[in-house]
């Protein structure tokens, strides 16, 4: 039995396949010239039948609980033309935050198309798979509360309490906040406490300037919303502040010894 998108009703379905397009047609957006040509190739293979389709799916109204996707794709069809790019994925590791959105996307769809004869009830999309453990646990349920700026704040935190412990563990010191952050990455002056490659090239030193900026800024974000009674009503930026800091986490994890 084929699961035409457009009968789809189940919010938690339609979030899924949102974010497998929006997910995949920004990770093309992204590729740069000189990265790998075979990600590049394999999204092409996918996005270029389906992008007027994945265009529409990707501005699924999600909060108003209505499918205005009228088109004639199918979960099955959506899920055959990413494959080669989701196998792909799978040899990757880490992942970046785009890379894990459309994966956890692609396995919660496929298992829908793979079970929907059996199931008993609706299966739920629980975007907070991917995310590390540590933040899941500081911020899911100020989050699930819609406590949007303290679940977001809690996770920043937990990043920069995560840094500033390790680099005063090696450095007997008392570094916080940013001058922690430019302890554990910054290589101009000194040799970093944490290196996300070997530092030889110009494109390894972009890199490692790169994340570090990364984390300098969690730190910039959070001291405003720490000292200003921030707004932020918004589930799905709220989620993609803590989907940073959950990358975060992942790449101390790797790289911090």
């Amino acid at each position: 039995m084929e699961n035409f998108i457009s009968k789809e009703k189940d919010g938690s379905t339609l979030l899924a396949i949102k974010c497998l397009a929006k997910s995949s047609m920004d990770i093309k957006k992204n590729i740069s010239v000189g990265d790998d040509g075979e990600w590049d190739y394999k999204l092409n293979k996918a996005i270029n039948p389906l992008k007027e389709d994945l265009t529409k799916l990707s501005s699924i109204d999600i909060d108003s609980q209505k499918n205005n996707y009228n088109g004639n794709l199918t979960i099955e069809l959506l899920l055959e033309k990413f494959s080669d790019f989701y196998e792909l994925l799978a040899t990757v590791e880490p992942l970046g935050e785009l890379e894990s959105k459309f994966k956890m996307a692609y396995e919660f769809l496929n298992s829908i198309a793979r079970d929907n004869k059996n199931r008993s009830g609706p299966y739920k999309f629980n975007p907070w798979t991917n995310i590390h453990d540590r933040v899941t646990n500081v911020s899911k349920s100020r989050y699930e509360s819609k406590q949007y700026a303290d679940s977001v704040e809690a996770a920043f935190k937990e990043v920069i309490r995560t840094v500033k412990n390790y680099v005063n563990s090696k450095t007997k010191s008392k570094y916080d906040g940013v001058r922690a952050m430019s302890k554990a990455f910054d290589f101009d002056s000194q040799n970093p406490l944490i290196k996300f490659n070997i530092l030889k090239t110009d494109e390894e030193k972009d890199e490692q300037r790169g994340i570090a900026m990364l984390y300098k800024g969690i730190v910039f974000i959070r001291n405003r919303k720490a000292h200003e009674n921030i707004i932020l009503d918004d589930p799905n930026r709220a989620f993609e502040y803590i989907s940073l800091a959950s990358l975060l986490m992942r790449l101390f994890d790797k790289h911090a010894k």
